[in-house]
């Protein structure tokens, strides 16, 4: 799959989120390729801009579109506890 309009630096920060989010512990269905790949259509669809993916502020601590690459409801509710959790522990 080719993605022309698609800029390196979104590439590379949208991929850290993906193996961020991959490698939570507790996720029933780890994000695939087929997730990233939908995600990636996603962002450039919406016109994501590189910051929003590199954000370190607390209240943006959920990427754009996540729920793209998360595959069931358990896994949606998981990854929401653990952004409140570490809003909380800071």
């Amino acid at each position: 799959v080719h993605f022309p309009d698609l800029k390196q630096e979104l590439l590379t920060a949208a991929m850290k989120t993906f193996y961020d989010v991959r490698n939570l512990p507790g996720l029933k269905k780890k994000p695939s390729t087929s997730e990233l790949l939908d995600w990636l259509k996603l962002l450039v669809a919406e016109d994501i801009p590189l910051e929003a993916l590199q954000s370190k502020d607390d209240k943006v601590a959920v990427p754009p579109l996540v729920g793209a690459l998360l595959k069931n409801e358990q896994d949606v509710t998981l990854f929401e506890k653990l952004v409140f959790m570490q809003r909380h522990n800071r």
